[in-house]
């Protein structure tokens, strides 16, 4: 009896899927079900038809096989047949080629600088018209992989570059030697930045300073580092445009040189006149304010809390009425006032949402009992809190003289790019002209690193990934050369969305 049910059901199942089959088959015209072939399946999707690949497993919980639908096999055209899935065709090849006739290079990362930074190409062509293929696989390296000179070659046979830009000779001597001549060629370089320059922009200059590994190099000298510790120091100054968000500008000076004039011959370098330089609280002094106005120089300085010059009796009223006014600066509400010292401008800005938080934090510290924190000093400072005093000599207003100080920290950010994500925090060259070179390579990678932020910030996706994250995406695009046809290697799903959303076309 069971024997008996059992027969019914498979040969009722049975002849469903024989009905069902070719049910489906007749809804297919004959021209698509002819390339149709056993282990496959045909397929009508938005109107077209696909041929895949289909097995089958038995499924013990259902008592009966189930269908497992395999690869893409390609489409099928009334006009063309069967067409191969490009995928499966590189299979195919792969399958039937010997191992030594493939070569897998990068592509994304190289397709990105050669397709969407070209007009770096053209500019580089222009000034440097016999190493510009050079320098861009040189920056290439700096950007993508942080390379020292002495793994460049190996990451441009690596890279679908050297397909573009052959016979390149980037040894560890030969790049040395090519890094020489160009720091020989200033002119062409500072050339080279006048291109990025805009009329009335907003240039902010800031300086840093850089390890140097050379005992034959005149630019360093000993001194202390950010960090805390002596050593053997360069001094970069840098030079970014507020308006284009680029670096604009970098000159190398001896390490313990920094003072007006430097600023003052670089801004001559560059061929500008109209600038405000921007600087620290640790740039004050009597002798550099003499030298900018002697100079008919525009600065904006901010003072130390317990300068002199910094009247707060506005502030200890607590009357607002007292202030000459306000404005909101992102969401928050910018109280100040202004008057004269010197023949110089005093803006006192009152930032009351800082002011609370600077209040707490010293209080928490108060009562942990933190050396150096009583109650008595709380007293003498309270004015002080949540207060910004700029020095100035320009006919700006206090609101513009807030914003393009507050605007200092993309100068700071760029620094902390160059050294943290560029790496290029020391040097180990052995002769100015190498080191004028290196720096140069150094300036095209963090030109195209602000590129590739743009446009994260553009698309609204800065929030969700960084360069860094960009740049790996785009290493994971390759090209595969199978018996000397290049082909493009298989994107993942994430990185083919990202790159949709960059609107950046690698493919």
């Amino acid at each position: 009896m069971v024997v008996r049910k059992n027969f019914r059901y498979f040969a009722i199942t049975y002849f469903r899927n024989i009905n069902k089959k070719l049910t489906t088959m007749s809804k297919h015209p004959q021209w698509a079900l002819k390339h149709k072939r056993k282990g496959t399946e045909l397929r009508l999707i938005n109107g077209k038809y696909y041929l895949y690949e289909v097995t089958s497993k038995w499924d013990p919980e259902k008592k009966r096989p189930r269908k497992i639908t395999g690869k893409l096999l390609g489409k099928i055209t009334k006009e063309e047949g069967f067409v191969e899935s490009p995928k499966r065709k590189l299979e195919r090849e792969m399958k039937n080629t010997k191992i030594e006739s493939i070569a897998v290079k990068e592509y994304g990362a190289s397709a990105l600088i050669n397709k969407h930074f070209d007009d770096y190409q053209e500019l580089l062509k222009k000034h440097f018209p016999h190493c510009w293929q050079e320098l861009i696989v040189l920056a290439y390296g700096r950007l993508v992989y942080h390379s020292p000179l002495k793994n460049m070659q190996q990451h441009y046979q690596h890279s679908y570059l050297s397909e573009q830009f052959k016979g390149l000779k980037l040894s560890p001597k030969s790049a040395g030697q090519l890094l020489h001549r160009i720091g020989k060629l200033r002119e062409q370089i500072v050339a080279f930045f006048r291109e990025f320059a805009v009329g009335n922009d907003n240039i902010l200059f800031d300086g840093t300073d850089l390890i140097s590994h050379s005992e034959k190099l005149p630019y360093p000298e000993l001194g202390l580092t950010k960090k805390g510790h002596f050593d053997r120091l360069i001094n970069l100054m840098f030079g970014f445009s507020t308006s284009r968000k680029l670096p604009l500008y970098y000159r190398i000076l001896p390490g313990n040189i920094k003072d007006v004039k430097a600023i003052s011959l670089s801004m001559k370098e560059l061929g500008i006149s109209d600038v405000v330089f921007i600087m620290d609280k640790g740039f004050y002094s009597k002798q550099n304010i003499e030298q900018f106005r002697e100079a008919g120089l525009g600065f904006l300085l901010p003072l130390k809390r317990n300068h002199s010059w910094i009247e707060y009796d506005i502030i200890e009223k607590g009357d607002k009425r007292e202030f000459h006014g306000h404005f909101m600066f992102q969401g928050r509400v910018i109280w100040y006032y202004a008057y004269e010292k010197e023949g110089l401008k005093v803006n006192v800005y009152l930032d009351e949402e800082l002011k609370n938080r600077e209040t707490k934090d010293y209080l928490r510290r108060v009562e942990a009992e933190l050396e150096g924190y009583e109650m008595e000093g709380f007293f003498t400072k309270q004015h002080h809190f949540g207060t910004l005093t700029i020095l100035h000599n320009t006919k700006k207003d206090p609101k513009t003289v807030y914003q393009q100080y507050k605007a200092r920290r993309e100068v700071e950010e760029m620094i902390d790019v160059m050294k943290n994500v560029v790496k290029a925090d020391r040097s180990y060259m052995q002769d100015k002209e190498a080191l004028e070179g290196w720096m140069f390579i150094n300036y095209l990678a963090l030109h195209w690193y602000y590129r590739i932020y743009q446009l994260l910030v553009k698309h609204d996706l800065i929030k969700k990934y960084s360069v860094s994250d960009i740049l790996l995406f785009l290493q994971r695009i390759f090209r595969v050369k199978i018996n000397n046809e290049w082909h493009l290697a298989e994107i993942t799903k994430k990185t083919k969305e990202i790159m949709e959303k960059l609107e950046l076309d690698i493919t």
